[in-house]
């Protein structure tokens, strides 16, 4: 029994595709190891933007000897009265590669059919996974894939390294022109260099030590922790708390290989918009966590998620409430304009808009719904 480590490096590709792609992982070669005999213990992956991984433990360092039964004609078809075989007993003999003689009868519910016996010999596990791990690779499905240089691979991503290891030895395959070896990369800007590993538990504590958290489960984690602590540091001790939205944790998760937060503010004057648009331009539109105070009032401050650690923190906050702020003027503005006519006012501009062809307009339907109701309220 020996592990199995399976790392596919790629360009960052969307974070919606990372988790999908994990699952079908696990769930395709747990299948082909089932059809292949090979028996295994805990399959594990980890993702990030920029590496999809797959870990086995305890796999089985060959396939089992396998005898199959290949049934044929039925015996009264294989021989004559005289025990001689016929043309159908001597083809089917021949077809299985085995002599007319080795031929042995089997009793079944419709009779008494001819079997040829064939003794499969397992072969190594690591001669079967190049060609699984490959398959894995041109299986995988993305909403969308593309393909680059002058491979004919489709994949989400260009990939740019893969890591196989199979008892602490390569397993030696290529997908176009990138060969398979024991070399990971740390995060891209913080540190690039290539990292040897030997086995799943020491590439875990590789990246670690190289700037990426490759365990969702624990990256998750430190992006709630690192949420809550610049909201502690920003606000003082205050009384503030971020809105930690499960979607939104989940989103940006997948969104970093390692989380550096940021603290920002906006002015006050924004907070004059409805609740629900603030959150929208913070959450879904620039992945930003809204802070509340004790009592649940939203406050002029948000955390934003980086990728990477700027020296700079004052640049970097600069630039989320630049971009948060053209948002908020945009709703602000548009709030705005939308107060200065009532409902009232707005009736009128129905009749500008078609229900139906022969139906009239949608002003001359709200008419017909007020006669019903005024009707009904009898």
């Amino acid at each position: 029994m020996s592990e199995l480590l399976f790392e596919i490096g790629i360009e960052e590709i969307p974070a919606g595709y990372i988790q999908p792609a994990l699952q079908f992982l696990e769930q395709a070669v747990c299948k082909q190891f089932e059809a292949l005999g090979l028996r295994c213990g805990q399959v594990r992956t980890v993702g990030t933007p920029r590496r999809l991984t797959l870990a086995v433990a305890d796999l089985q360092t060959r396939q089992p000897d396998r005898r199959v039964e290949h049934t044929g004609p039925a015996k009264k078809a294989g021989f004559d009265a005289d025990g001689n075989p016929s043309r159908a007993a001597l083809g089917f003999a021949r077809s299985r590669g085995v002599a007319v003689e080795d031929l042995q009868v089997t009793a079944t519910p419709k009779g008494e059919y001819l079997v040829a016996v064939e003794d499969i010999k397992g072969l190594e596990t690591k001669a079967l996974l190049p060609e699984i791990l490959a398959g894995l690779i041109r299986d995988l499905p993305f909403p969308k894939s593309m393909r680059w240089g002058r491979g004919q691979i489709s994949f989400a991503r260009p990939i740019l390294w893969l890591l196989a290891l199979y008892g602490g030895e390569v397993v030696d395959f290529s997908i176009e022109e990138t060969k398979s070896g024991a070399v990971t990369r740390g995060h891209r800007f913080m540190a690039p260099a290539e990292i040897t590993v030997t086995g799943f538990e020491d590439y875990l504590e590789r990246l670690r030590q190289h700037s990426v958290l490759a365990d969702p489960v624990e990256r998750r984690a430190a992006v709630i922790a690192e949420v809550s602590r610049v909201v502690r540091e920003r606000a003082g001790g205050e009384g503030a708390e971020p809105v930690l939205d499960e979607k939104l944790v989940d989103q940006v998760t997948f969104l970093v290989e390692i989380p550096w937060g940021v603290c920002g503010s906006f002015d006050e004057k924004f907070l004059e918009l409805p609740e629900e648009v603030l959150i929208t331009s913070m959450r879904e539109h620039q992945k930003y966590f809204p802070v509340t105070d004790s009592d649940g009032k939203l406050l002029p401050l948000f955390v934003a998620v980086n990728n990477t650690r700027i020296a700079d923190r004052e640049l970097a906050v600069n630039g989320h409430q630049r971009v948060l702020r053209a948002r908020l003027e945009d709703g602000l503005f548009f709030f705005h304009q939308d107060r200065k006519k009532t409902l009232a006012d707005r009736r009128q501009d129905l009749a500008g808009i078609i229900f139906q062809n022969k139906l009239g307009t949608v002003l001359e339907k709200s008419e017909r719904i007020a006669a019903l109701a005024a009707e009904l309220a009898r």
